[in-house]
């Protein structure tokens, strides 16, 4: 049984035929109802048409499906009754789609706003944005100035610049390779620390001020991937131990080689991972309870990130939580977030 649908214009809406059919169907339906020797199927067909508000129904089936016109007829108007709700969902997931997009689109827009506001409350906070307009004949001097008479202000102010420039390179890069179907991947090989560090040094300034020392193995261990979906799967690593990880405490990255994999361990004392999160934890818009009760949760998507930057590239993680610990009434373990590069 073949069916095409066309709106008042013509245009095909749905159908499960081909375009040759369909004009065979269109040319012999002079009538309402016609029989025809279909020369695809080399068999006797009948063909029928009905118009129900503005939407044309046609259908096509053999002499076994629909034996008499009245059976012909009955398949005809079921069609004309079902098809339309087909449509309305059809619609309604295209619309729940262009919402969706729109939604992403809206967020985007709205962190690269964040951001840049950021970026220059950091720099007006150096240099006035009055000193900016009051000197605007000799502005280098002026901000040469500043940076010798305040290198530690000037030093802050670089940090958080490279920070929010790092953050919004990571929402262009989530947006064009994790937000799609089938993105494309430039798959090089890269010295795995070395690129952890390319990340890390906009977070340092935040590191500083938790008083948490940054460690990182030496290591030449190369792996190939793409590097601006890996790039954002060690932001968002970085970015959740600022949040996550306790004050005073050490941050240690360690690369090792086994048969399969290059492991990169990313070792820090963080907020504690009960045994029930560990399968939720990479889901969107889902925080620890520990993240919650300290109303530190944030929007949750940065695990669910991780993984699938980390998945495209054939890498896996694998989280292995430490045993409780109670410092200054909040419950922290030694937690290791482990990235799995496969050894090519």
């Amino acid at each position: 049984m073949i069916f095409y649908v066309q709106d008042e214009e013509g245009k095909l809406l749905i159908t499960n035929g081909m375009h040759e059919c369909e004009q065979c169907v269109c040319e012999n339906l002079v009538m309402e109802y016609a029989k025809i020797n279909c020369p695809c199927k080399g068999e006797e067909r009948r063909l029928g048409s009905r118009t129900l508000k503005g939407i044309r129904f046609l259908l096509c089936c053999g002499l076994k499906d629909a034996k008499t016109t009245k059976s012909f007829k009955n398949k005809l108007e079921i069609l004309s009754y079902s098809i339309p709700a087909i449509l309305t969902i059809k619609d309604e997931v295209k619309n729940i789609a262009q919402n969706e997009e729109h939604e992403k689109y809206s967020k985007i827009v709205h962190n690269l706003k964040t951001l840049n506001a950021q970026s220059l409350l950091s720099q007006y906070k150096f240099i006035s944005q009055e000193s900016f307009s009051n000197n605007y004949g000799n502005l280098f001097e002026v901000v040469l100035h500043e940076v010798k008479n305040r290198p530690k202000d000037a030093a802050v102010a670089i940090l958080k610049q490279a920070k929010n420039n790092e953050h919004m390179k990571t929402e262009f890069s989530t947006h064009e390779k994790l937000s799609v179907e089938n993105p494309y991947l430039f798959m090089q090989f890269h010295i795995i620390r070395k690129v952890i560090l390319n990340v890390y040094h906009s977070f340092d300034d935040d590191f500083r001020e938790k008083k948490v020392i940054f460690k990182i193995s030496e290591s030449d261990k190369r792996a190939k991937f793409d590097y601006e979906t890996i790039r954002v799967a060690i932001y968002h690593i970085f970015s959740n131990a600022i949040k996550y990880i306790a004050n005073n405490s050490t941050l240690h990255v360690h690369i090792k080689e086994n048969e399969d994999y290059i492991e990169v361990d990313f070792c820090m004392r963080s907020f504690f991972i009960y045994p029930d999160e560990i399968e939720t934890i990479f889901a969107d818009h889902v925080s620890g309870k520990v993240a919650q009760n300290k109303k530190l949760s944030g929007n949750g998507l940065g695990m669910g990130l991780i993984k699938r930057a980390l998945s495209i590239n054939g890498c896996k993680i694998c989280i292995i939580p430490g045993e409780k610990k109670i410092i200054n009434n909040t419950e922290f373990g030694d937690n290791i977030f482990r990235f799995m590069f496969p050894v090519r």
